[in-house]
């Protein structure tokens, strides 16, 4: 009989943005970085003598931020009434590498939005940009 174990197992309080941390060791041993994609069973749990008993669970797929944190989504947290300090048990099921996921002209297009999606440009700047887009469409005025 096969047994299947999640990659990872931790219990941790959500707070009032409906973030929790992924514990900085279990980041460490699954080679977990900032914008990869991590698959999680998040479930909802209270003590009872002894025993922990599930009240409640959901599937998630969260981009992990920075220093390890993950928010779960706002449906997911009134769905199982999770609020601000509730102690969540996460199994970490499956992971995706950022770097796998995404081409190198979507990882220039995320960086630019991470860092600084904007920017005042000349006319000339806007005739490059317009030059390489391979997104724009072409239009002639006509005269009534």
């Amino acid at each position: 009989m096969e047994t299947k174990e999640p990659l990872a197992k931790f219990h941790a309080n959500i707070n009032v943005k409906g973030q929790l941390v992924i514990p900085k060791k279990d980041r460490e041993v699954l080679g977990l970085e900032r914008d990869d994609v991590v698959e999680i069973i998040v479930r909802t749990i209270e003590r009872e003598d002894s025993r922990l008993r599930i009240l409640g669970s959901a599937y998630v797929v969260v981009k992990l931020s920075s220093r390890g944190l993950i928010t779960i989504p706002e449906e997911i947290r009134k769905a199982l009434n999770i609020t601000p300090n509730t102690v969540l048990e996460v199994l970490v099921i499956g992971f995706h590498k950022f770097n796998e996921l995404i081409t190198e002209k979507g990882k220039t297009v995320l960086t630019q939005l991470n860092s600084r999606p904007f920017r005042i440009i000349t006319p000339d700047e806007e005739e490059k940009l317009l030059k390489k887009s391979t997104a724009y469409y072409s239009y002639s005025i006509s005269e009534s």
